[in-house]
């Protein structure tokens, strides 16, 4: 196989244009592509070649969620990184990594910061075992197997084409392995794989006997990487054989095989537990089977969560697993209940459930208030669990009011319910494809609820240099007749560098946040949190809501196409300088009647080196496609506009419109969007200076969202 250094990375993200300053360092948004190792063990420090499309040069800070592991870059010279273009690997650049004695194991997201930009964001495995790296020779037959101690984490690289990786061990008769592999989840973020396969890694895991048999195989279990047992029927030399399932290969195809003795500890039963209240619970493992039981005493408070811990079964410590808690009373259903005998719940509270058998169905009783909304979630694919949830909601007589299948990004179910009469009505729970099994575990929430939002957006990262502005797109799910105005915050953000205040209106479901950076700002880097705020009613009785960002990533594909992948981290970095120095629009103030025009005249400043056109608008599409609008309904870019800045060009205007029936809005802060372009799908979202537009509705005064 290759020897290219390699690290499967999470690397998502648009990312600044490919253009080299002064001093050589690239200007744009520093595209993680691969890394080898991808996995470090807890209490040691090691090496880690990072492949880039851009410089690392100069990387002077990492961020890790979970915190507590450390990343340095310790080359010692400059590196030349140049762009090489769709589903390359990048250039190498070596870091250290430390990853603290008390660190729990698990997948770790990391974004870098260098000078001249912030990075794409990353996944590091933390492992409890022991780092083997696969050697530099051939080993993808039996006979050519690399030796390996155990327990061991096997790091490897699949890679070139149709690449197998033996690995030979000793086994003695009796004994259980696992043998689990991170490949997809490491690599799932990589912004471009539409090199050499096309596609994530999906790899396949091989047990080979001491004869050559197989013993055992295993594909999918969590999404596309492998999970497999075995309890070894004699003692001898084994061999794992590590592939892609369509013998694919690429130099992003990093992998890391754990391999540990016994079963492993991969959810419980009950899979949430009360806060404050100690539950006994199963430890479950593959296919549902029960290691022990083990007590959890989550602590008291008003809100749950998900914890990485170990649980202890006859005082032996299991393997990390994620502890979920919740306010909510818990109860448990592991008998199927028929629609004439439905499980008696009282809301709000939480259920475990098990469909124990193929076609085993829950069905649940409620009552239910006229005009009231009630939440109804159903999980299992969080808990890495196979149960494909289905939801219905039926009336007493039996008539189905109600049904939801999969979330975005997910195949959990999640339905808001208003019940149209007091009375007593019916849940129904059940797997899309009607299968059941020990392994069939599912939890249910149902609460009351009400007016609500829930917060997208792309803000994964923004790069600003002193004396610029940075542009954020988002997007406001309004639930159960919400229709209060939302204040969007952002915390946490960078000496220097601060958002323009701004507050989604009623009528509106989408607005822009203006980053900006004080001329003294200086190089440095923060991970900020974006939260909403809605307040309803008013007085006493008055309360306010607030929900944390969902932040989302661009992944493209082949052909070009964009899908997004959610992260748990949104950078923000000022960097040394920017392709553009400033975006100006003059007036500041703008103010529509429905039915009328206003003109904006906006002019650039270019950094010298940068000489490619620029692209002025208020939205930010792609290909017919809104993915980021900040414009009210009703108000659009009119014909005349000049959006276009190619060559010496350096001044446009943009000409809004406002229909007859456009929302009325009061000094809504908007800004235009000047686009750097990187390639057809990709470019980076300059702001001006906020423009607040006013549109006049006659009588009706405009909702206030913003104060001089």
């Amino acid at each position: 196989m290759s020897r290219t250094f390699a690290f499967g990375f999470a690397c998502l993200s648009v990312f600044a244009a490919a253009v080299q300053s002064a001093d050589g360092a690239a200007i744009g948004f520093r595209q993680l592509t691969t890394a080898f190792p991808c996995a470090v063990q807890v209490g040691t420090t090691a090496t880690v070649q990072l492949r880039s499309n851009f410089s690392l040069d100069g990387t002077y800070a990492s961020f890790f969620e979970p915190a507590g592991p450390t990343m340095k870059l310790v080359e010692t010279k400059p590196i030349d990184a140049p762009l090489a273009g769709r589903g390359r690997p990048g250039t190498p650049f070596k870091f250290e990594v430390t990853v603290p004695k008390k660190q729990m194991p698990g997948l770790h997201e990391f974004r870098l910061a260098t000078p001249a930009a912030v990075s794409s964001v990353a996944d590091l495995l933390v492992t409890e075992y022991p780092v083997i790296l696969e050697a530099a020779k051939d080993n993808g037959t039996r006979e050519k197997a690399e030796p390996i101690t155990l327990p061991a984490a096997v790091c490897g690289l699949c890679d070139p084409q149709e690449d197998v990786d033996c690995y030979r061990f000793v086994g003695k008769a009796g004994e259980t392995l696992t043998f689990e592999i991170y490949a997809q989840r490491i690599t799932k973020s990589v912004h471009d794989m539409v090199g050499r396969s096309g596609y994530h890694m999906d790899a396949i895991l091989t047990l080979l006997s001491p004869t050559g048999q197989v013993v055992a195989m295993n594909d999918n279990v969590f999404g596309g990487d492998s999970l497999l047992t075995a309890t070894l029927a004699q003692d001898g030399e084994y061999v794992l054989a590590v592939r892609d399932t369509r013998y694919g290969g690429d130099p992003r195809y990093s992998y890391c095989v754990e391999i540990s003795r016994g079963l492993p500890a991969l959810s419980t039963f009950p899979l949430v537990c009360e806060k404050g209240k100690s539950t006994k619970v199963e430890v479950l493992s593959i296919g549902g089977k029960v290691l022990g039981t083990a007590t959890v005493a989550p602590p008291a408070g008003k809100q749950g969560g998900t914890v990485r811990e170990r649980l202890t079964i006859e005082g032996k410590p299991t393997n990390s697993v994620d502890l979920v808690t919740s306010p909510l009373k818990q109860v448990v259903c592991v008998e199927a209940t028929k629609q004439d005998r439905p499980f008696e719940l009282s809301a709000p509270c939480g259920v475990s459930g098990r469909l124990a058998q193929s076609g085993d169905e829950h069905w649940f009783a409620f009552q239910a208030e006229k005009d009231r909304y009630y939440t109804v979630e159903g999980t299992a694919r969080r808990f890495h669990l196979p149960l494909d949830v289905m939801l219905e909601v039926y009336d007493a007589k039996g008539k189905k009011l109600l049904e939801a299948d999969d979330q975005a990004l997910t195949s959990d179910a999640k339905l808001q319910f208003r019940a149209p009469a007091d009375g007593r009505y019916l849940l129904r729970v059940r797997d899309l494809h009607g299968r059941g099994g020990s392994e069939f575990v599912y939890h249910l929430k149902l609460e009351p609820s009400g007016p609500d939002f829930e917060l997208t957006g792309k803000l994964y990262y923004a790069l600003l240099a002193p004396g610029t502005r940075y542009l954020w797109f988002i997007d406001a799910a309004r639930l159960n007749g919400l229709d209060s105005p939302i204040e969007i915050r952002v915390e946490g953000l960078p000496e220097g560098v601060r958002a323009v205040p701004t507050t989604i209106p009623s009528g509106m479901s989408r607005v822009a946040i203006v980053l900006e950076a004080d001329k003294s700002a200086k190089v440095g880097a923060s991970l900020v949190r974006i939260t909403g705020r809605a307040k309803l009613g008013e007085g006493k009785k008055s309360q306010e809501i607030v929900h944390e960002t969902v932040i989302t990533c661009e992944l493209q594909s082949q052909g070009g196409s964009q899908g997004h992948w959610p992260v748990a981290t949104s950078l923000v970095g000022v960097c040394k300088s920017l392709d553009l120095k400033s975006v100006t629009v003059t007036p500041a103030e703008a103010i529509l009647a429905r039915g009328g025009k206003v003109e904006l005249s906006v002019k650039i400043e270019r950094s010298a080196e940068y000489k490619d056109p620029v692209s002025l608008d208020f939205t930010w599409g792609y290909f017919g496609s809104k993915l980021g609008e900040q414009l009210p309904p009703g108000v659009s870019l009119g014909k005349g506009s000049a959006t276009r800045l190619a060559g010496n060009t350096l001044e446009g205007k943009l000409i809004l419109e406002a229909s007859k029936d456009a929302l009325a809005v009061e000094r809504l802060p908007i800004a235009v969007m000047a686009g750097c372009s990187v390639s057809f799908s990709i470019d980076t979202k300059y702001a001006s200076n906020p423009v607040y537009l006013t549109v006049l509705g006659g009588e009706k005064k405009p909702a206030n969202v913003a104060k001089k």
